[in-house]
């Protein structure tokens, strides 16, 4: 089969190879991949940077994908055949106690599906029954890709509450997950507004724009954000450390920041701004079972709205999505199977 290989740990040692078609085992599924989103951890990876050195060499890379049971391994029923499913990309050991308390996403010995082990950019993959979620057919393919993602954004999101009616928050970062953050926190009453660098990702803020968020530009522009209603909440999807640490002094007393954007640079922020405003500053790491199904609702919900927002690709073009998702020239690419065309 085809498949999308990072050969070794080298920088940009990626390829288009032929390689064994997987085949299940014990517990276990194979799939037929119909569509893949990239995201930053995937340019991460292919880029070899600092966080990623851990890698197997030649993994198949995609984790944010949707597919149709082809087969299963032994002790797996056989009635799963042709049940289309997103996969459980991050799962834990589901044996410890971080387990059992419901979030198997921090558990020390989670994985990662197409950076732990061979992943989704391939005609085929194999993951284990539990880790995958059935999908609703009225999804696209590429939209169906979108579930992992977000996912993360709806798990940032319920950091906060259940419902926000009224509070002002802000989304740094327009990007698939901020943008995906905002949505949802729209649907749960929020005012939102988006923000983006000075130069760069106009087409993102432009988007972000055509869904009905107020958009800011640029280090002025969120200094300018003290005008007017006291901020509530801050979402930081950026991974800049000037924004995180702008946050902390924007943000109203007793307000919220979270954090689901990793950094390159740490940042530097004024903890004494954050005792004396009594802030809450709240990391948040992949999601749960849980998010996956208000992850399906919003994308059916607003699959026409959010549908310019991908771009898709073949296979055989995947150096090409890469590039793409690394010089952000698209809001978010994914590949799609060629005999998938029906459900685009």
């Amino acid at each position: 089969m085809t498949a999308f290989l990072k050969q070794s740990r080298k920088k940009g040692d990626i390829a288009l190879r032929q390689v064994p078609l997987p085949m299940p085992g014990p517990g276990q599924v194979l799939i037929r991949t119909e569509a893949v989103g990239l995201c930053g951890s995937d340019i991460h990876a292919v880029n070899s940077h600092a966080g990623y050195e851990w890698l197997p060499e030649r993994v198949v890379l995609g984790h944010e994908a949707v597919g149709i049971i082809h087969a299963v391994g032994p002790d797996v029923s056989s009635t799963r055949i042709g049940e289309r499913v997103v996969p459980l990309a991050i799962d834990g050991c589901l044996n410890c106690s971080v387990c059992a308390g419901g979030t198997p996403q921090l558990c020390p010995q989670r994985d990662c599906l197409g950076l732990s082990f061979d992943g989704a950019l391939a005609d085929f993959f194999v993951l284990d029954a539990g880790r995958t979620v059935t999908i609703d057919n009225e999804l696209s393919s590429s939209m169906a890709a979108l579930v992992e993602p977000t996912g993360v954004a709806i798990h940032a999101v319920r950091q906060l509450s259940e419902n926000l009616q009224g509070q002002r928050i802000i989304v740094s970062g327009p990007g698939p997950v901020g943008l995906l953050c905002g949505l949802f926190a729209e649907k749960l009453g929020a005012d939102v507004e988006l923000v983006g660098p000075l130069e760069g990702s106009q087409t993102r803020l432009d988007f972000a724009s055509q869904l009905g968020f107020a958009t800011v530009r640029g280090h002025e522009g969120i200094e300018g954000t003290r005008n007017g209603r006291p901020i509530d909440a801050w979402i930081e999807a950026t991974g800049a450390a000037v924004v995180l640490e702008t946050a902390v002094t924007l943000v109203r007393r007793g307000g919220t920041i979270v954090v689901p954007g990793l950094f390159g640079v740490l940042p530097h922020l004024d903890v004494n701004q954050l005792v004396r405003s009594e802030a809450r500053l709240q990391g948040t790491y992949g999601y749960t079972r849980g998010d996956y199904g208000a992850a399906t609702e919003l994308l059916l919900a607003n699959q026409e709205r959010l549908a310019s927002m991908v771009t898709e690709f073949p296979m055989e073009s995947v150096l090409a999505a890469v590039e793409a998702t690394e010089q952000t020239t698209v809001i978010k690419a994914v590949v799609v199977a060629d005999w998938t065309t029906t459900r685009r």
